[in-house]
């Protein structure tokens, strides 16, 4: 993992900041071990300080995932050192599932990338397109992991529901569970906490537009709590959305500041 210091960490030491950063006890006792540390090509030691500016250079503790190359162009829509967004299209899956899969969204990413580790942060379900966060090294997938848990990763969705659905700007906290012996998921009292925001809605000619953040990531969590608002997504099949050749469901916008460099990440979907 590469990274040049920002000024709020001027003068602490590497262990400090990658402390700070979330990266958990394992990782950093490995680093202790460590002769591959380097600040501005020197090696250093975790304790050392460093100051503004100062460009760190960490030894990889997974080198590789264990994925293999789909031939196939990812598209990337954002990438720097440590992290990527990639954007799938419906019917992909983001990962492959068996040994034998090399058509999923991860193979494609591997193909166009020069890093060797590529692993994703959060999932899309296969019928919705969208984009995807991708960690480049094990210690950014460990950091984004946390962030993720502690909500400080916006995730923001774009649904479409049919005319008149009657649905409003609101919050939707309703437990999920699983349907016994189905592949649905609905609103139930022994159910895992769900949590969805719908922040804008615009009505469109063919269709009402939901603007969608997540504050947990269950699976088919916006879809079940739609259906339970008695609003399915267009071209839902599994929760009984009026038909489309496609589901009309679209992982729109991921949003974070990097607790390494201090930026402010927002990357939006590529309309095609």
């Amino acid at each position: 993992m590469k990274f040049i210091l920002q000024e709020k960490f001027n003068g602490k030491s590497i262990e400090s900041v990658l402390i700070e950063c979330h990266v958990p006890k394992k990782e950093l006792h490995w680093l202790r071990m460590s002769k591959d540390i380097k600040v501005n090509n020197e090696v250093r030691k975790l304790t050392d300080t460093v100051v503004t500016g100062d460009r760190v250079d960490l030894p990889d503790f997974n080198h590789k995932s264990n994925y293999k190359e789909s031939g196939q162009q990812a598209k990337i829509v954002f990438e720097d050192d440590n992290l990527l967004v990639a954007q799938k299209s419906a019917g992909q899956k983001v990962h492959p599932n068996d040994p034998g899969e090399h058509n999923t969204l991860v193979n494609d990413v591997i193909s166009s990338t020069i890093s060797p580790y590529v692993e994703p942060v959060h999932r899309l379900d296969v019928d919705t397109s969208g984009i995807v966060l991708f960690a480049k090294n094990a210690y950014m997938k460990k950091i984004l992991d946390y962030m993720l848990a502690k909500n400080e990763i916006e995730r923001i969705y774009k649904a479409h529901v049919k005319l008149g659905s009657k649905i409003n700007k609101q919050t939707v906290n309703a437990p999920l569970g699983r349907k016994p012996h189905t592949n649905l998921y609905h609103v139930t009292r022994e159910g895992k906490t769900a949590i969805t925001h719908i922040i804008e809605v615009k009505k469109l000619k063919h269709y009402e537009e939901l603007t969608v953040e997540l504050e947990t990531g269950r699976t088919h969590q916006i879809r079940a709590h739609l259906k339970h608002l008695n609003a399915p997504i267009i071209g839902d099949k599994l929760y009984g959305g009026p038909t489309s050749p496609y589901m009309h469901l679209y992982g729109y916008q991921v949003s974070f500041t990097n607790p390494l460099s201090g930026e402010k990440v927002n990357v939006t979907m590529v309309e095609d």
